[in-house]
């Protein structure tokens, strides 16, 4: 097959502006510099994109945090720094991470999960249940969209009407999937059919110790909703969570995560300003997947 990826730059998007608009203006930009959009193509979502169009964010500042956000700031830095993440052959650079994780932005930031998303969301290290802290202004934090089927209807919607194409509509968060003997399992609190989701870390437990004992592993990210043209009903879980993963990397994201703002700019608050300069490419689009 003649697989064509084609990331597409957008503007920052701000807490609640019409991120649909935005992707038709993008869409319609690329068409007129030569990209041919066509029937069955995929048009690959980032789901913080969409949460902040959909103004799903929280502040983190005024947080007040209890005693379980304690318990997990203390599980992640030492249990996870120090016993389960060596074992489970975690990245050395996010060990690192772990280990010299700031008190109080953690315990703000476990707190948020906690009451938003769970206790089981909580206890895993990082990127706990799609509460994202990357590329949001200030002490904001992104939920996941709150409807991620519904906005992936919205999207693709939008894109037949305003462009006269079927296309396929997925929206996909970078946290992982990862397979389980022969079940493919997330930590996410949603995913599309097919992937267990809703265990917590408990799927993060399962698909590191499954990479580990070479019984499955990471396959890469996650869909979180997919619609449109039914071809990709004929896809198997195996290719969709490939075009997801594919797409997924050929974005530009230059903070992968919350450690590298410190790094990058001395400090865990980015302004929209710094965001505005950032290059954004939200928006993938796989071409040539057809059987």
């Amino acid at each position: 097959m003649n697989i064509k990826i084609v990331p597409i730059k957008t503007r920052y998007l701000k807490r609640g502006e019409d991120y649909l608009e935005v992707i038709i203006t993008a869409l319609k930009r690329e068409i007129k510099n030569g990209l041919k959009l066509e029937d069955g193509d995929f048009v690959v979502i980032s789901e913080k994109f969409v949460a902040i169009g959909e103004d799903n964010l929280i502040d983190e500042r005024n947080v007040k945090v209890g005693i379980l956000a304690y318990l997990c700031y203390l599980w992640s830095k030492y249990i996870w720094g120090y016993i389960l993440g060596p074992l489970l052959k975690t990245r050395p650079d996010r060990i690192k991470n772990l280990r010299k994780m700031p008190r109080e932005e953690t315990l703000k930031h476990k707190q948020v999960v906690i009451d938003n998303v769970g206790l089981i969301y909580a206890l895993k290290p990082a990127s706990e249940g799609g509460v994202d802290l990357t590329n949001v202004p200030g002490t904001y934090a992104t939920l996941l969209p709150k409807d991620p089927e519904r906005s992936a209807e919205r999207i693709y919607s939008v894109i037949k009407k305003e462009l006269n194409v079927d296309v396929i509509v997925m929206i996909v968060d970078t946290d992982a999937t990862y397979r389980f003997f022969r079940w493919y399992i997330t930590a996410l609190p949603c995913a599309i059919n097919g992937i267990v989701s809703g265990i917590g870390v408990l799927g993060y437990i399962l698909g590191k110790l499954a990479g580990v004992l070479k019984i499955g592993g990471l396959c890469g990210a996650t869909p979180l909703a997919i619609t449109g043209n039914e071809i990709y009903k004929k896809y198997s879980l195996e290719e969709i969570l490939h075009i997801a993963d594919v797409a997924d990397r050929c974005r530009s994201d230059p903070t992968k995560s919350i450690h590298q703002y410190m790094e990058r700019y001395n400090t865990f608050e980015i302004s929209e300003e710094i965001l505005e300069k950032i290059e954004h490419t939200p928006i993938v689009v796989v071409k040539g997947w057809k059987n």
